[in-house]
C-alpha cells in the first residue's frame, strides 16, 4: 500500500472501531469500552501528524478525519451516559454546553459554507488531547473542576472557529488559529482555496 494512504486508513480505523466501542457500552464492559476509546484518541493524534510527515494531505483525508471525531465524540458520549449515568445526570449542564459548542459551529458551516467546516484550529487540538485526561478524575470519584475548565476552553475554541467562519468567504481547509484567518483576509485569499498551515496544497 501506498505510505500516502496510511492516514487516511488510520482515520477509517477510528470510524470502524465505534460500533465495537458502543457494544462495549451496552454490554456494561467498562473497561473494554475505556480501552478502545483510549487507542481511538491515539489514532487520532497520529493520523494528522502523519499525514503533515508524509506530504498527504488532503480534503479528502480532512474530510474523513473530521468526521471520525464526530462519531467518535458522539459514541463516546453515549457511552458514557450509559455506563456512568449518575455522573451524567451530574454533570449534564456542561456537557450541553460543550456539546452545543460543538455543533454550533457544524450548523454554522452547512448554513454558510454548505458544509462543516475543517479547521483543525490549534485550539481544537490542545482541547482534545485535554478532554480525556479530564475524564479520568471525572469517572473516579475525582473533582470535576478540570473537566469544567476543558467545556469552558471547548466553548472559546467554538467562538474562535465561528469568527473564522464569520471572517472567511469561503472554505479554506484548515486554519490554525483566528489571527491565521484573519491575515488570509488581509492577503486577498480569504476563500476557495484548501490550506494547510503552511499555505495552499496543491
Amino acid at each position: 500500500m501506498n505510505r500516502r494512504h496510511w492516514p487516511n486508513l488510520i482515520s477509517a480505523t477510528r470510524l470502524a472501531l465505534m460500533p465495537a466501542v458502543l457494544g462495549a457500552a451496552v454490554a456494561g464492559e467498562r473497561a473494554i469500552f475505556v480501552g478502545l476509546i483510549a487507542f481511538s484518541l491515539l489514532t487520532d493524534a497520529v493520523d494528522g501528524t502523519l499525514a503533515r510527515r508524509l506530504g498527504a494531505e488532503s480534503e479528502f483525508g480532512r474530510k474523513l478525519d473530521s468526521a471520525a471525531d464526530y462519531v467518535t465524540l458522539f459514541t463516546g458520549t453515549t457511552g458514557i451516559a450509559l455506563l456512568w449515568p449518575e455522573i451524567v445526570r451530574r454533570e449534564l449542564p456542561w456537557i450541553l454546553v460543550g456539546v452545543a459548542a460543538f455543533i454550533a459551529v457544524i450548523v454554522l458551516g452547512l448554513i454558510r459554507l454548505g458544509r462543516a467546516p475543517c479547521y483543525h484550529t490549534w485550539a481544537s487540538k490542545v482541547g482534545a488531547v485535554l478532554c480525556p485526561f479530564t475524564l479520568i478524575p471525572l469517572l473516579n470519584g475525582g473533582p470535576a473542576w478540570p473537566f469544567h475548565a476543558v467545556i469552558l476552553w471547548l466553548v472559546a475554541t467554538g467562538i474562535e472557529e465561528v469568527a473564522i467562519l464569520l471572517l472567511l468567504p469561503g472554505h479554506v481547509g484548515e486554519m490554525p488559529t483566528l489571527w491565521h484567518a484573519w491575515r488570509r483576509r488581509r492577503a486577498g485569499t480569504g476563500g476557495h482555496i484548501a490550506l494547510d498551515s503552511r499555505g495552499p496544497i496543491r
